[in-house]
């Protein structure tokens, strides 16, 4: 298994109208990996739609067992569940909690396995946050060649 070519991660964010993502990062007292406000420019669209507060995993950690990725991220936040309902109550905040896989295509390796524990469901339960799935595929066997 080339993990190199796996670019496979999981995010935590926070999404709401407009409110400043700063206060999110005091509050918590964690650096996001990226946020931004409603109006900043963005990667793809000229200006966002929504402000945004985001910790993410680090990219191609893990390209099979992605609950590895997940379990990371709960470790993280587990202990903020008060906090993080507080800011989504005050903000009007919603959660999610999304999982980036990539899958080799490639028929002679693995591909990911991802469930979650009930350490991880319960977190979701008690921040009342929403999961989301994204899956693109690559081959490995056509970039070793």
């Amino acid at each position: 298994m080339n993990n190199t070519l796996s670019k496979s991660y999981v995010y935590f964010a926070l999404h709401g109208d407009d409110f400043e993502p700063n206060e999110v990062t005091r509050a918590l007292g964690i650096e996001p990996t990226d946020s931004w406000k409603k109006g900043d420019k963005g990667q793809y669209i000229a200006n966002q739609k929504y402000a945004c507060w985001k910790w993410s995993t680090g990219k191609g950690k893990e390209a099979i067992f992605i609950d590895n990725l997940v379990d990371e991220l709960v470790e993280k936040l587990k202990d903020k569940v008060g906090l993080i309902n507080k800011l989504k109550e005050k903000y009007q905040l919603t959660s999610v909690l999304e999982i980036v896989m990539y899958i080799d295509v490639n028929p002679e390796e693995s591909t990911p396995a991802l469930g979650h524990d009930l350490k991880t469901i319960e977190f979701l339960y008690q921040t009342q946050t929403a999961t989301d799935v994204d899956i693109y595929r690559y081959d490995s066997a056509e970039t070793e060649e």
